[in-house]
């Protein structure tokens, strides 16, 4: 008996030892899982070995921009950093199989080891080439892509087949992100095929690249004319092989018409619509605003499809909603309400061979003030496509019809109505002192007044080129005024605030539509975002 025990205390059981087995290879398992799993130690090491590469790289690049500067500031050297000067630079620092070049107007660096792509804007913002995400608020009809693909936009030249035009390429800031349509038609809707961008809310945008122009057929007439449209860089060099003098002053003799006038809205001067510095473009609202403003807070505050445009704010509520609208974005992207010479920048483009090419942009007849003219998004693309500026997807939309766009202009005729739907303290539209009120910033524009409605016109015409005002009508005051047979009646009296484009039911609603408006809070008044990032 006593034998019998000690001989089952030394041996093992076969369940035992298949149990034991089946533990260790458990064991083994979760082992091997904390080792290479997705959240496992070895993949954790290696994605902190690319981590810390990636900010080894950034930084030396970092430095390297922050060298070249300090010499271009010690030389008094304001030029834009060159591909050669980063170059040259990254490898005085020691970078080791580095190259530099130039993609879409964004510096590229290229490591060769490590195989990381950086992009590098003249701003100093690098960031890395990483794989791109669909976000769950992109609409199915368009999807994300590199700012380094070309393929996103292409401002083509529709008198030339089809030729490229060279621009400043889109500046994107925060999350923005470039966004290309990819729904029904894309691949044989025809023309130009201006950038689009889309915001973290999901906003919309258009990029308007930096030119100047000519109106050389229809200059102060009601008959719709050419426009001759040259893109710039901030230097005002031609991109594109145009020749001719170039001016920035509106008041010069010829300016807009025999000579290129460069789009006040891309300058520095407020005074004739520009205020944010020498922009190498703007992002214009690719539909008129959208989403809600209520006590001061601009938060859902967007620029979204086939939805109901936001209406029924007076002109000051519309003003303050533009500027503290961030779009779910972090970062300060000067966003605004659209001012009399950014309309004008919009659809001069449009007008000219980079966009419709002298054929008018159709009305948004919907009665609901649906954004692109339906509820059913994927129609605004398609049948709705020649209510856009470039008669396909890519352009922007609501500039004729939907609702009436008030932008941030007024004719300073002292009327009581300036500080009544304006506001009259500081910050408001209007302004609490006279300095405020009679004074162009970068988010207003401020018509000067003799309190005569002829006269003030016929001074904007010489002062404030490039609005789609004077220019392209031929009367202060008249039904049928504008381009297109659209309304021209320039603000006075108690009305001494812009509206544009007329809305939805209007017979002379129009790209270059102008109006008069008492700046109240109309059920059929909306206002387009623009940002200046």
């Amino acid at each position: 008996m006593i034998k019998k025990v000690l001989k089952e205390k030394r041996g093992i059981t076969l369940i035992a030892l298949v149990i034991t087995i089946i533990v260790l290879l458990i064991l083994a398992g979760v082992s091997i899982a904390m080792l290479t799993g997705d959240n496992g130690i070895l993949t954790q090491a290696t994605e902190a070995k690319e981590k810390n590469t990636i900010g080894g790289e950034k930084e030396q690049i970092s430095l390297a921009l922050q060298s070249l500067r300090m010499k271009k500031q010690a030389d008094n050297v304001t030029n834009e950093i060159t591909v050669s000067e980063l170059d040259e630079q990254l490898k005085y620092d020691g970078a080791k199989n580095v190259e530099v070049d130039n993609v879409n107007g964004y510096l590229r660096v290229k490591y060769g080891d490590s195989k990381n792509e950086y992009t590098v804007d003249q701003s100093g913002n690098i960031e890395s080439e990483g794989e791109i995400t669909q976000p769950e608020n992109i609409a199915k009809s368009w999807e994300l892509v590199s700012k380094l693909d070309t393929t996103w936009f292409s401002y083509n030249d529709l008198s030339s087949s089809n030729k490229k035009a060279n621009v400043n390429a889109p500046v994107l800031k925060g999350n923005m992100k470039a966004i290309k349509y990819v729904g029904a038609e894309a691949e044989s809707q025809t023309g130009s095929k201006w950038a689009n961008a889309m915001t973290t809310d999901g906003s919309m945008w258009v990029w308007i690249p930096r030119y100047a122009y000519k109106i050389t057929e229809g200059y102060h007439t009601n008959v719709a004319g050419t426009i001759e449209v040259a893109f710039l860089d901030t230097n005002n060099k031609f991109l594109n092989g145009e020749t001719g003098e170039i001016t920035t002053n509106p008041e010069e003799e010829g300016a807009g018409t025999t000579k290129w006038l460069v789009h006040p809205a891309f300058t520095s001067n407020a005074e004739t619509g520009g205020g944010f510095g020498e922009l190498t473009g703007l992002w214009v609202g690719k539909f008129e605003a959208t989403g809600t403003y209520s006590n001061g807070d601009a938060s859902k505050v967007s620029v979204k499809p086939g939805v109901a445009s936001l209406r029924s704010m007076t002109v000051n509520d519309q003003y303050k909603a533009g500027m503290k609208a961030t779009y779910g974005e972090s970062v300060n992207l000067n966003s605004h309400m659209a001012k009399n010479s950014e309309w004008g920048a919009t659809v001069y483009l449009a007008n000219s061979k980079y966009g419709v090419n002298k054929k008018k942009v159709e009305q948004n007849k919907n009665s609901s003030y649906y954004t692109g003219g339906t509820n059913t998004v994927e129609e605004i693309y398609t049948t709705n496509k020649a209510q856009s500026t470039t008669h396909n997807a890519t352009g922007v939309y609501d500039l004729n019809g939907g609702a009436w766009e008030r932008t941030a202009a007024y004719v300073n005729n002292k009327n009581d109505q300036l500080g009544t739907t304006g506001g009259k303290n500081a910050g408001d539209f209007y302004g609490a002192t006279e300095s405020e009120q009679a004074t162009s910033t970068k988010y207003k524009t401020v018509y000067s007044s003799e309190n005569n409605q002829s006269k003030d016109y016929q001074t904007a015409g010489k002062k404030n080129k490039g609005d789609a005002v004077y220019e392209t009508s031929v009367s202060h005051s008249h039904g049928t005024g504008s381009w297109f047979d659209a309304y021209a009646y320039f603000p006075s009296g108690a009305s001494p605030f812009f509206g544009r484009g007329g809305y939805y039911s209007d017979t002379a609603a129009g790209t270059f539509c102008f109006s008069y408006s008492n700046g109240g809070a109309g059920g059929n008044i909306s206002f387009r975002p623009v940002l200046a990032p």
